[in-house]
């Protein structure tokens, strides 16, 4: 249309099913649109993505501006800050404490936090999502500022979960017109048609807390002398001996702080709806729980619970989260990218400053990589000697991004997925659960949010498979409850 161009027709609802039907729809693997001042491009294949993103990263790595991001508060995200030296400090800073050599200083952490869950569940299953919640956020929490999440009612939980609900819909591409007229961030909230300011003010007070003040106890209690081991503690540590009392002090301070509050923020939803739809597809696909029990049987036994040595020897738990990630990527259509400079791909023409929208989801679900792409089928990546596939194309290729915005935290993530399927395998079998009249609940695959998207159901039909079972649940309950 006249000015305004396909503004009308950015989807609101699950964007990234519309994506692909427009990828269908004109049988092309790019879709471009025109905005207002904003030209913008649906990527809808792995190939196509890999060629730009990857291959061509110098191009394709920054981000444009979103005035959403900055309403609500969460621009020192650095996974959505502009491709500049700003942005390289916060990766580089953060990469320092995420890279693969570090991951194994984590592993008793994540080992901890998954078998107190597993007691959590026992006293209360039909808290399951919540518990799930509690143990990716205690885990990221600890590790980032030292400090022990109390309960599902924990301030600090509350407040992350508010926030990123306020981030992940702030974060749908082109539906805000506040993007298109910046100007309307002025215009005050009482007024009609302000939904993009009404929503700043709703969710700013919830992002700016969730990062400033547990960075400000840990200061206080870095003063102290009283601050336990953790990221914020080691930054805060290392700035004060490079830059304490110069010019780059203030500023090196904010960069240590917004990594803090990124590790937080990028880290706990993400996880944590993967760690949920797991669960999700533990109770749909009751054959898959029975064949991960076989192997866990076979390589653990009955006497002891999974530690993380024992997951290069189970392919299919492995195959399992491998199979989670890709049937439902928490990030569908991933953080837009955007054009650097003028580009010509397979003679179509990208102007400078196009954003590249990566339909993650609908490259997950291409026939050509994963045939039958809609059923839950951890069997796909299994080779014919029973070990992961490297024939079948690995789903954390994509759906952790793409070239220079890769998630740096990726490796994290994948041991904390891994041990967490691993242990409640081991011990629990999974059902559906009843609702409060006593009829089995019927669960569904919907989806729940927008940049970041959770199963709206979650099985709560939760029970000890064994009385081997049982005693593994309360030896690990009582062992990590006392400490």
């Amino acid at each position: 249309m006249p000015v305004i161009g396909n503004a009308l027709d950015m989807p609101t609802v699950r964007p990234w099913e519309r994506y692909r039907e427009w990828c269908e729809a004109y049988k092309s693997s790019l879709v471009f649109l025109q905005l207002p001042m904003q030209p913008m491009m649906v990527v809808g294949s792995a190939k196509v993505a890999m060629d730009l993103m990857e291959k061509k990263s110098q191009l394709y790595s920054d981000r444009f501006r979103c005035v959403m991001f900055e309403l609500v508060g969460c621009d020192f995200h650095f996974s959505l800050m502009p491709y500049t030296p700003f942005w390289r400090a916060h990766r580089r800073t953060f990469h320092q404490h995420f890279q693969p050599s570090y991951v194994p200083k984590y592993l008793p952490l994540q080992l901890q936090y998954a078998r107190r869950m597993l007691g959590w569940v026992r006293q209360s299953p039909e808290y399951t999502r919540q518990h799930i919640r509690r143990m990716v956020t205690s885990f990221i929490f600890d590790i980032t500022y030292g400090k022990k999440i109390t309960g599902l009612d924990d301030e600090y939980v509350t407040m992350a979960q508010t926030a990123l609900e306020g981030i992940s819909e702030a974060c749908i591409p082109g539906i805000y017109w506040v993007e298109y007229l910046p100007f309307l961030r002025y215009i005050p909230s009482w007024l009609p048609g302000t939904v993009s300011r009404r929503l700043g003010d709703k969710f700013s007070p919830f992002v700016l807390g969730m990062r400033d003040k547990p960075w400000s106890e840990v200061k206080a209690m870095m003063d102290k002398g009283t601050a336990p081991p953790s990221i914020a503690a080691s930054l805060i540590e290392d700035n004060r001996s490079k830059y304490g009392k110069t010019k780059e002090e203030a500023e090196y301070d904010l960069i240590a702080k917004n990594v803090a509050g990124v590790t937080y923020a990028a880290g706990a939803d993400t996880t944590t709806s993967s760690s949920q739809f797991l669960m999700l597809a533990m109770a749909l696909f009751p054959d898959v729980q029975l064949h991960a029990r076989a192997e866990l049987d076979r390589v653990v036994g009955p006497s002891r619970l999974p530690e993380h040595d024992d997951l290069q020897h189970l392919p299919y738990i492995r195959a399992i989260v491998l199979e989670t990630l890709r049937w439902m990527p928490v990030a569908p259509f991933a953080i837009p990218h955007c054009a650097m400079a003028d580009d010509t791909y397979e003679g179509y023409h990208i102007p400078k400053g196009t954003t590249l929208i990566p339909n993650v989801w609908a490259m997950l679900r291409d026939p050509e990589d994963y045939s039958e792409p809609d059923l839950f089928n951890p069997g796909r990546f299994i080779g014919k000697d029973g070990e992961l596939d490297p024939n079948v194309r690995d789903p954390t290729t994509i759906v952790f991004g793409f070239g220079r915005r890769i998630c740096p935290g990726r490796h994290v993530a994948l041991a904390m997925l891994s041990i967490y399927a691993a242990s409640i395998l081991h011990v629990y079998d999974i059902t559906p659960g009843l609702d409060a009249s006593g009829k089995p609940i019927e669960l569904s695959t919907d989806t729940m949010g927008a940049l970041i998207i959770a199963p709206r159901d979650v099985p709560v039909g939760l029970k000890p498979r064994s009385q081997a079972a049982e005693k593994l649940i309360s030896e690990a309950a009582a062992e990590y409850e006392a400490i």
